[in-house]
Parts: C-alpha cells; structure tokens; sequence
C-alpha cells in the first residue's frame, strides 16, 4: 500500500529523489469516467486503495458535484464569524497604515455579504461557498488565520514540476526556471532555458497571479513570491512549495510551459489528497462527499471496532536511522555540519545545523524552524550553545544566522536563543488584544476563578492560560496585572478599543513551567550566568531570510533587530528595490476555536460568570455547521513600547536585499559567502535601490514603496472538456437519511490516551507523545491518540506540531497514460509543550 494508515500527506514532489519533468504526464487519451456522477466515489475508492494524487479537472469535477445546504453554511457563517471577533487587526486590516503593501479588506462587511448569499441560497454548489469563504481568510494575510474544514481540505493543487527564480549573476533581475533544470546545470555545466510563458500568459505576470491568489499569510507580495519557489530549506523539512503541491483554488486543467530556446512542455495540473477518508469505506456520490467532508458524517459500512493494526500503543518500527547532516535531503545543498542537533533528519526530532567558515571567518547557524516537538526542545538550545562555544573557540568574527523558510513554533526558543547571544539584554516582545464584551467576560471570569481556586495543581497548569491575566506584567509598570478590569482597558486606537500591553513574566519559574514546560534559567530573578559576556556584538550578526519568517520566527527578527543586529533578505519578485525581512504572521498568539469553545463553555458553568450581569454577551449554543479540522485566529498583536500599531502593519525593510542566482539557490556555502560578502564587507552587492529603508540603526529610514498588491479575482464555474456535472439534491435537514450513519465530532482541545487496544478514532493513529497530566509536577511521555496533519503549506492544521514520519511512493492515478513518480512524506500532530491530556492514567 502506497499510504500510511491514518496518516495524511505533508509533501511529495520536494522530497523527491529526483526532480526530472515526469515522463507519463502526456495529452490525456483515455476518459477519466463515463459517469461523472460518481466521479467523487472513484476518488475516493482510489484514495481507500492507498493513492494521494489525482487530475485536477478529475477532483474540480467532483467538488463541483457536492451540494450546498444553506441551512449548514449559515450555521457555519454564525460560527466563524462569532470567532473571527477575536481577530486582533479587524480594524488595521479595514483602515491599514501607510506602508501595509496589502490591499485593505472589511472583514465584518464581506462576512455579512458571504452570509446574505446564503440566506438568498445564491451558490451553486459548496466548492463556491468555500471557495469564498478562504478568499477571506487569504484576504487577512495573516497565517494565524487558518481555516482547515470542509471539501477544500481534502486537496490541494500542484503543478507537477517545481520552479525556481535565479538571478544569472546577483545583478540581473530574476528569471523563472525548473529547478531541476538548475540542479542538474549546475552538476553538468549547462546553461538551462529560462520559461518564458505559461499557459500562453507572460511567466511573471502569471505567477504574481497565482501567488495573490494562492499565498497565505504574507504581508507583502515579494513573499507569496518566494512561496512558489523551490528552497532546499524547504527540502530538509518535507514540505511543498505553494506552487508545487500548497494551492487551495483549482487552477485549471492543462499547463505547458514555453521556453526561451523555443520548446514548450505540456502537461497537467495534479490534485493531491491530504484530506482524512482513509479506509471510511465508499464515498459513492457528491452527497455522500458532502456528508463526510462537510458534515463529518462517515458511512454506515466503516467499521472501527478491530485494532488498527499500523497504530500500536508503541512505536511499530525504529525510526529511520538519523544523519549527520542535510545533503541528501537537499539534493546536495547543504554541506556536511560542524554541529548537528541530535536526531538530526526529515523524519528525527533534530532540525539545527552549524558550520564553520575560516575563509570568511564566518559561523553560519541554520534555524530552519522553531516548529518542533516538546521533547527536542533540550537538544535545540544545546545544539545553538554548542555553535556558539565552537565558533567562538574557533576565534570567528562573524555570524550569519539563517532563518530562510522558518514558520515559526514554540516561543520559548526565541526568547532563550536571543539570551544566548545578548544575555545582558531583556527583550521587549509586548501584546495586546481586541477589549470588547465577550472577550472581557472570558477574561475576568477566568482570571478571578483562578484568584480563587484552592486547587493547587489547577492553579499552577492555568497559570498561563490566554485569558488569566494575573501572571503577565503590566508592560507600562513591569508588575503584574491586578486582575482583568486593570488590563482591558479600553486604548482607542484606529477605530477600535484595546487592552493594555501585556508581557511574559519570564521570571516566574511557575509560569514559565505552565506556558512552555522548560524553564528559561537566564530570565529568572536569582539566575547567575556563569558569562554575561555578548559572544560577538550586534554589528557582527546578520540574519537570513527569505520573507517567509513567521510567527515566533518574526518575534526573534524583532528581538534582534531592536538588539542592533542587520537583515539580509534573499529572492522576491523579478524587481529592484527593498524588501521586507520577515513577511510572515506578525501576530503574537495563535488561537483556536475549539479553545474558544472550550473557554466559552468554561465561563457558562462558572460561580464567577453567574454573579456577573453578562449574560447576554455569551452565546448559549457554538454550532459549527460543518464538520472543522483546524479553525484559528490571531489573538494577540506584538506591538512595540509605547506604540499602538500592531508590527503586522509596519514596514520592515531588510537592510539588504539579495537575488538568489544560478549558482547560489542549491549550494547553501555560496549563499552563504554572498550573504557575508553583501553584509559585511561590500553594500554594493545589495539590490539596486533595497537599502536604506530599514529602521534597524536607523533613525531617518527611507519611506516604504507605495502598495501595488490588488484584490484576487478567483473564477468559479471554470468549464471542463466533459459535460458539466448535475448537483446532487439535499434536504434541507441534512441529519435525514444519516440514522445509520456514524457522526464525528470536532477535533476538540487536547489529546486523548490510546486504548490498551492500541486503537483511536477514525483520523488518529497512537504514538508517544509529552503531555501533562494532573498530580504530575512535569510533563511525561504516553501513548496519545494524535491527529493526522498537513504541513504542505506551512500552516495550521492542528493544534500542536506536525512531524513527518515516513515517506512512500506517489502516483496519479484515474488515467492509465499517467505515470507520476514521486516521493510523499506523512505525518501527525504532536502536542504543543504543556498540553493537558483529555483522560490521564
């Protein structure tokens, strides 16, 4: 069998052994059905046989068969829109700041329409429902927003090659290529054809396109750029290009690319399952689709009474033997390491690699990601304290610090490695919230019930809990909040009321245990560094990015960056100019609606919330509607001292920009030495017109560009070569008919316990995961029933860390002329540090 039982994909054609345009991917011959009806059945019965990718027109037309219930979708609409009130940047996203280089967007208002839509029944069928419903999400350029549910998360769609945009020389403007075209020209000494056009559209105004559309969560377009691209960063972690494999919007049906010397390639655009049908038994019809994907409904035949024999209480098989460094996984980008993180490799725990350069006299430490399991966390700073003791043994004067494609993950890193390198300084790294009523009522109700508890071990696990206020600082006074009242404020800001600004209290051993499940030694009150000796000063540290840091990753360019410490950002659209560092979420907090559910339903059982005259503000029923895997939002903004714009909105230009070339895109060493050449020793070798702009040590920054970005126009109802599918009926009480059927729950927070069995619901399977359970002081290892989930994108799509765990063949299937050979990596979702654990031992 070609795919892992309850394992869903998190990348294929990026870890492939190798990056030829596939042969078998020729003018269709064959039909791919000869009755569309049951067009979804067939997916489905192929997908239940073990096969993950598929034509895209063969998958478009199965979507276009599920029906809409507008009964559903306006429960769906009240849901999201009752959480998306939770958003921090409402108001800067419908009225944003000079500089913001993203179209505005009223969030409130396209919800409304969305919602007048339904109750007028206008759409067609649920593809365009949601399909209009994620042009939102993308709208908010903010991947803390994150909408996993439905028929959209079953696939997502890929050009079966992969790009790349290189400069010739650093100096020319970028041009598009296949990447495996640069790899192997590179290896062979061959100058390769540049693409010209595709789809008979002029190759970079196609691609900007396609990025609008299909990026997620960048502040400005030279990001949703480098998103298409192929990165070998982006290699070692097993996941896809936006391009390649992350699109959510059907693309169409042919692509041929045309090329400079005059040739041309036509193949077709692929769908790749990464949704959660496995072995559920036939799916015949778009109603039976509906039922499952929308509904969660499975079918009566699927039958979850036997052990799953792939999902023991125990790891089943040793892990791949681990690597000592990422050449292989990188197509030989990577050199051999100095220091290695142990457990080092795609599917290891280990991700952080170090390497010594006495030419340049130059340390280059790799952070390709803070998304790591709760465990490794010991072994990541180690690894970064060992760097830095070898090149400062090794007398190296300067730093690159390599951020290229890192999504973020667990914020005690940040804070930690800023420390390893400033220990004398204290970073900032403030947040506030929205203030409104039922965020208010959430909070002093949690806040005061924690005040009040006599349970020791509640009070300790809530400790840092989103909404008990007591253990964060005032920002403004360095001491701890009073209690809800003295933090919500209002502050009045662009339109709309906010609390005050928050801090960690890093030096509150206890709160450091509740919010990370590690202690920050250097932050605590009595800490004693053996050295408070910087290792190398700010001028002497240059970070890598490529646009795409996010998340925690942006809190550790802000650290640095306000330490002093110089940007050098790679790639970006085919232009001169400047670029931003870190283009990804700026948001401080990511949270969850099944958390919010979770909270909502907290307040409602609460002494506190029955004594307040609030009632009114808590909804009594949170009905999803549809059936959602991952549903987030911003919670939290980071916002500088004394500032009130949120750092999503500011333009923060990198120092330097550079292009990526020919030579430098696949060989990290030469990337690197261009880096420290443009950073260190000669400006010139910037981008034309890229400096200037920063405010890193720079009190007179040019102004930002003006904003070019427009508003993506999806087209729905795109025509096929075959006739256009009839939708489906529905009844307008979608429970009719499913009495037989077994219903699934939403993915609630927390991870339960495997049976002795070793069995878990339906989309789970059972490892060994770190979670917390109540009487134990620290966080111990249990087999858990984790969820399955999807990294192809680099979002969210579960509440906690998803890891690869093994990678098989891929093929398209449904159509005999087609003979795709790719290598597809799996994985779950491994709990976040100090996750509780739904029932514990």
């Amino acid at each position: 069998m070609l795919f892992v039982k309850n394992l869903a994909v998190v990348a294929w054609a990026s870890c492939s052994l190798a990056r030829t345009l596939p042969s078998g991917l020729k003018p269709r011959q064959d039909g791919s059905f000869t009755n569309p009806e049951y067009i979804c059945g067939d997916i489905i019965d192929y997908v239940n046989r073990g096969e993950t990718h598929f034509l895209a027109s063969d998958v478009y037309r199965c979507l276009n068969s599920v029906p809409f219930n507008s009964a559903v979708a306006a429960r769906f609409v009240k849901y999201w829109n009752e959480t998306i009130q939770f958003q921090s940047t409402l108001a800067y996203l419908k009225n944003p700041p000079e500089g913001y280089q993203q179209p505005a967007v009223d969030v409130t208002a396209e919800v409304q329409r969305i919602q007048q839509k339904v109750d007028a029944n206008l759409y067609v069928n649920q593809y365009e429902f949601e399909a209009e419903i994620q042009l939102l999400v993308y709208a908010m350029r903010d991947s803390h927003v994150s909408l996993n549910a439905g028929i959209l998360s079953a696939f997502t769609f890929a050009s079966p090659v992969e790009i790349a945009s290189v400069s010739v020389d650093g100096k020319q403007e970028p041009r598009v290529y296949i990447t495996d075209d640069i790899i192997t020209s590179q290896d062979e000494g061959w100058e390769p054809s540049v693409i010209t056009m595709i789809n008979g559209t002029e190759v970079n105004e196609f691609l900007e396109h396609f990025a609008t559309l299909n990026s997620w969560g960048f502040a400005e377009p030279h990001a949703e750029w480098n998103s298409l691209m192929s990165n070998p960063t982006l290699d070692i972690q097993g996941s896809l290009t936006t391009f390649s494999g992350g699109a959510t919007f059907y693309p169409g049906d042919d692509l041929t690319f045309t090329f400079e010397n005059g040739t041309t390639y036509e193949t077709y655009w692929v769908a790749i399952y990464s949704g959660f049908a496995n072995e559920t038994g036939p799916l015949t019809t778009g109603g039976d689709f509906y039922n499952y994907f929308v509904l969660g409904f499975l079918p009566a035949s699927f039958d979850n009474t036997s052990p799953d024999s792939d999902s023991p209480s125990e790891e089943q098989a040793d892990p791949p033997a681990s690597v000592t460094d990422w050449n292989e996984d990188s197509f030989g980008a990577f050199p051999v390491a100095d220091i290695v993180q142990p457990d080092l490799g795609l599917f290891g725990t280990g991700v952080v690699t170090g390497y010594l350069y006495d030419d340049i006299s130059t340390g280059v430490l790799s952070l390709p990601t803070f998304d790591i399991v709760a465990d490794s966390i010991g072994d990541y700073i180690q690894t970064v304290d060992d760097f830095i003791g070898n090149a400062s043994a090794a007398g190296l004067q300067k730093v690159i610090i390599d951020l290229q494609q890192n999504p973020g993950g667990a914020i005690f890193l940040p804070f930690t490695i800023f420390k390893s390198f400033f220990p004398d300084l204290t970073p900032f790294a403030g947040s506030r919230r929205r203030s409104f009523p039922l965020a208010n009522v959430i909070g002093t109700t949690k806040s005061e019930d924690w005040a009040s508890t006599d349970d020791e071990w509640l009070k300790s696990y809530l400790l840092a809990d989103e909404w008990v206020i007591n253990a964060k600082l005032n920002a403004a006074t360095g001491r701890n909040f009073s209690g809800w009242p003295e933090y919500e404020g209002p502050i009045e800001a662009n339109g709309d009321t906010f609390t005050l600004t928050e801090r960690y209290d890093l030096a509150n051993e206890d709160f450091d245990a509740a919010a990370f499940g590690w202690i920050p030694q250097m932050y605590l009150a009595d800490a004693v560094n053996s050295n408070d000796t910087r290792p190398w000063n700010p001028d002497q540290i240059v970070l890598l990015t490529d646009g795409l840091c996010a998340s925690a990753c942006v809190l550790f360019v802000e650290m640095m960056t306000r330490a002093g410490v110089r940007t050098v950002v790679a790639g970006g659209r085919p232009t001169t100019g400047p670029m931003q560092a870190a283009s990804g979420t700026r948001g401080a907090s990511s949270y969850d609606a099944d958390s919010l559910d979770v909270d909502i339903d907290g307040v409602k059982t609460s002494p506190t919330y029955a004594n307040t005259n609030s009632i009114a503000t808590v909804p009594d029923v949170r009905d999803q509607g549809m059936y959602v895997s991952y549903m987030g939002v911003n919670l939290r903004d980071q916002v500088r001292a004394k500032e009130t714009t949120p750092l999503q909105f500011e333009y923060e230009a990198a120092d330097c920009r550079i292009y990526y070339t020919l030579k430098n895109l696949y060989n990290m060493t030469q990337l690197w030495h261009d880096v420290s050449a443009a950073a260190f020793v000669d400006s010139s070798l910037c981008v034309q017109g890229s400096t200037g702009f920063s405010t890193t040590n720079n009190t007179h920054p040019s102004p930002p560009p003006e904003r070019v970005a427009q508003k993506p126009i999806l087209e729905l109802n795109i025509k096929v070569d075959e006739a256009s599918v009839e939708q489906a009926e529905s009844d307008s009480n979608p429970g009719d008919g499913l009495r037989d059927a077994e219903g699934r729950g939403s993915s609630r927070v927390g991870f339960a316990l495997c049976s002795s069995a070793g069995t878990c619901q339906p989309t789970y399977s059972c490892h060994q995961a770190v979670i917390l359970c109540p009487g134990e002081k620290k966080p111990i290892k249990r087999p858990v029933c984790l969820p399955n989930c999807s990294t192809s994108t680099k979002g969210k799509t579960c509440g906690g860390t998803c890891l690869p765990v093994a990678q098989n063949d891929a093929k398209v299937v449904l159509n005999r002329q087609f003979n795709l050979k790719e290598k597809m990596t799996v994985g779950v979702c491994y709990p976040e540090p100090g996750t509780r654990a739904k029932t514990c031992p």
